[in-house]
């Protein structure tokens, strides 16, 4: 029912943009379209203004938007309307504004570049490399040289704020809570496993990515922390353009992708692809002590593995014109990776006079294939009046994955007389249907006011099938281990409504917003047909205020409401098999955690530099974190997630970048904040911890004239107190150089990552009976990429003047 009277709402405000709206009384006016004159592109960001005809003073001025248009508010009289642009020829048009031209609509206007200024932007005009607004830094990574032919994964790891671990986790400020979108929504090329997609998208279809720390009521309440949005690239040129790319490396890293794009008059046709293989090595180790109440002993523990295979990635889609104020997206997305993983495992215990007593092996040779498949429909209507707007958007995911392993473990006293004593078969079939509904629309009133409104509804179904076999002779049958075997099934609906309202008076610009989110959860545990049912209701609010102070500089407080629900991995009782002495299990009376998230923010521009000051304090409730209980008498330990308590954290965080000289500029970031978790595991186990800690990066630009480009990034990471232990610090430098050539249609780079080989993570455990120092590799370094690039009737991008593509993708910035 609740499915149909959503379907139904959808369908109507679909409708609704057919049949257009009513017309509504509005000041006098002069609007236009800016396009190249030579490509037929919409001109973003290019300047506009009215002057009066007779003494020539200004009387206002706008900029247009990501379409090109304009509008600007003026009384009744005679005007000039001049229209400029970098590296374009300035227009200057007569119109009168009287009672028979109320709203005089200058139609398209066509520019034409300067030739007196083309040829000096092709030497100097750059994109910036990141862009900062209040709520939002957007980050434009094609100039980040060092993730040239990696990974999405590896460019999320070099953005300031963001730290990827050795499992490929991503956190933003010191916390794991925050949630991954593809182009603003979820979507199939994260798929269930967004550590594993991560690593597997590659880094050639990513425009940019935008880092939202404080969302608004527009966005989903999912991920405390914040936003981490992934804006894929897809350009809308006249005509046929693209581009090409191939790579190699070592280890194993050989790809190639194409990005093409044709536009004709109505319709403009999008397709990216990319194919990629790969094999990487990886390796950790761990001293351990066993302090149980009839015995202690150490243990030394060594893993290696190899990881990898060959993924392919392709999104196919289709732009259609309908009229000047309608459009119509479609698009196909598929993902498919096989990769074969083998892994070995290695303990050795000893007693309390350090003498060898035991000796374990397990060889695990695991296939693992995912296949992701997502369609989607966006409409989109504009209106005569500039920033009203109306869309509407439908989204099918199918994601499935497979994990087969064959493991074998060695036993003995010693190595030399270890024998195969146990085999055992695991697989893990995991699959999710992901359903989107979504409807968003843009009302302006007065002269800088606009109320906004919408509603998205997801509908998901996840199953996991985990199952395990074993046997002790190679002659025997498989028998079933129903231990760590269980069927269970996840469903979870999402139903959200949301209103903003914001203006601008003078130099104080506001906005409030509210977002209601229902949600309902079901588990099903297949084999007992035990059920669980949760339903909740929950309000979001946020507010958004901007003061503009002298100059270019901006000052802005904002507040918004967060939760993070617990996953189905995080419910579901299954365990990982692979390490059959440390067990992550799921906890099905997971409650979800509550977030407030306050921050200040400034930004200063100077004439060769930008600088954000910001600062945040998030408060938490119901605060989810995996706990490592105490090993039983076999040595065996168990990670469980629990809500254990609340959690303070108040940070500082700077984002600067200066250039120094035509050829050297630097940028960097530096996040410190102090952290306090206060919980309890029932009446034994104390979870408190105290820390305070930093990370920064550095990145250094040189452009050698007519030779190449470089960038060196340094990223480093303080140690860290945890409730059950101490994280320790990690260096990374990475490099990269480029040049063009090919009369700059084509481009060679060579990228090395983790130069020094120093991007390890160490950790402590410390709990009552036992003490751990573990330091894990998911990628030995270093890592070298060679890298080119062809682009096909495309020029360099011109320097970008603003962040966001449409009133969709901001909250309150600049």
């Amino acid at each position: 029912m609740i499915r149909n009277t959503y379907t139904f709402l959808f369908i109507f405000l679909f409708g609704i943009t057919l049949h257009g709206a009513s017309p509504i009384e509005e000041a006098p006016s002069i609007r236009g379209q800016v396009i190249d004159a030579g490509t037929g592109q919409p001109l973003e960001f290019a300047t506009v203004s009215a002057v009066r005809a007779d003494d020539k003073s200004l009387i206002t001025g706008s900029i247009t938007d990501a379409e090109g248009r304009f509008s600007l508010a003026v009384e009744p009289g005679e005007y000039v309307v001049k229209i400029q642009f970098v590296t374009f020829e300035t227009k200057e048009i007569s119109v009168i504004v009287g009672q028979g031209n109320r709203n005089p609509d200058l139609g398209t206007i066509s520019m034409k570049p300067s030739v007196s200024e083309l040829d000096e932007v092709v030497v100097s005009g750059e994109r910036t490399q990141m862009q900062l607004s209040l709520d939002k830094k957007v980050y434009n990574v094609g100039k980040d040289l060092s993730s040239l032919g990696g990974s999405a994964s590896d460019i999320l790891g070099n953005l300031p704020s963001v730290t990827v671990d050795v499992e490929g986790n991503v956190e933003l400020r010191g916390s794991s809570s925050v949630k991954v979108l593809i182009d603003g929504k979820p979507s199939g090329l994260v798929g269930l496993s967004s550590t594993d997609a991560l690593r597997q998208l590659q880094g050639n279809m990513i425009e940019r990515v935008e880092i939202i720390t404080n969302p608004s009521a527009r966005y989903d309440a999912e991920g405390m922390a914040g936003i981490i949005n992934i804006i894929l690239k897809k350009d809308k040129g006249n005509g046929l353009n693209g581009s090409f790319q191939v790579n190699t490396g070592y280890p194993h890293n050989h790809g190639a992708s194409a990005n093409v794009n044709f536009r004709k008059k109505w319709v403009n046709l999008f397709l990216n692809y990319g194919v990629n293989y790969n094999k990487a090595p990886g390796l950790g180790g761990a001293s351990q002590q066993y302090m149980l109440p009839d015995t202690s002993y150490t243990t030394d523990l060594s893993r290696q593995h190899i990881r990898g295979g060959i993924s392919n990635n392709v999104r196919f889609g289709a732009d259609f014109y309908l009229n000047d104020y309608s459009t119509i997206t479609t698009s196909f997305l598929y993902r498919y990776s096989d990769e074969l993983n083998d892994s070995e495992l290695e303990y050795k215990d000893y007693d309390g006079n350090e003498q060898l007593i035991d000796y374990t092996r397990r060889e695990d040779t695991e296939t693992e294939g995912d296949e992701n498949l997502e369609y989607a429909v966006n409409y989109t209507r504009t209106f005569q009046r500039q920033g009203q707007k109306l869309t509407a958007d439908f989204q099918y995911q199918n994601n499935n994955e497979l994990e087969k392993s064959d493991i074998v473990q060695y036993q003995g006293a010693t190595m030399a007389e270890s024998v195969p004593e146990l085999f055992q078969k695991v697989r893990n079939d995991e699959g999710e249907k992901r359903l989107m509904l979504q409807s968003d629309y843009i009302q302006p009133f007065g002269q800088k006011g606009k109320v906004e409104a919408g509603f998205r509804s997801t509908f998901r179904e996840v199953k996991n099938i985990y199952n395990v076999q074993e046997k002790n002779d190679p002659s025997e049958a498989y028998v079933p281990l129903d231990t760590f075997s269980t069927d269970f099934a996840y469903n979870e609906d999402v139903h959200a409504f949301y209103g903003i309202v914001s203006n601008e008076l003078d130099k104080i610009s506001w906005q409030l917003g509210l977002r209601s989110e229902t949600t309902s959860i079901n588990t099903v545990f297949q084999e007992t047909g035990k059920q669980r049912n949760w339903q909740y209701t929950n309000l979001f609010p946020s507010a958004f205020f901007t003061y503009k102070l002298k100059g270019e500089n901006q000052l802005q407080l904002s507040y918004s409401r967060r939760i993070n629900r617990p996953r189905f991995r995080e419910l579901n009782p299954f365990s990982s098999f692979t390490d059959n002495r440390n067990f992550r299990i799921g906890n099905p009376e997971l409650q979800p955690e509550f977030t407030d998230s306050y921050e200040t923010g400034f930004l200063q521009n100077l004439k060769a530099s930008s600088i954000y000051y910001g600062v945040y304090y998030r408060h938490t409730t119901q605060l989810i974190r995996r706990v490592s209980l105490a090993p039983n008498e076999s040595g065996e330990r168990v990670q469980i997630p629990y809500n254990i308590g609340e959690s303070d954290a108040l940070g500082m965080e700077i984002n600067a970048a200066h250039e120094f000289t035509s050829w050297y500029r630097v940028s960097g970031n530096f996040n410190f904040y102090h952290q306090q978790i206060t919980g309890t595991v029932g009446d034994t186990i104390n979870l408190g911890a105290r820390t305070t800690t930093f990370s920064t990066r550095v990145s250094n630009n040189f452009k050698i004239p007519k030779l190449f480009d470089a960038q060196v990034n340094v990223n480093y990471q303080a140690p860290q107190n945890q409730s059950q232990g101490r994280r320790l610090s990690v260096t990374v430098v990475d490099v990269g150089l480029t040049r063009d050539i090919w009369k700059n249609n084509g481009t060679i780079s060579l990228s090395a990552r983790d130069l020094f080989n120093s991007r390890k993570w160490r950790s402590i455990t410390d709990i009552p009976t036992f003490y751990e120092e573990s330091t894990w590799q998911w990628r030995k370094g270093p890592t070298f990429v060679l890298t080119a690039t062809y682009r096909l009737n495309q020029k360099k991008q011109r320097p970008e003047r603003g962040a966001g593509r449409d009133e969709f993708e901001g909250d309150g910035g600049f």
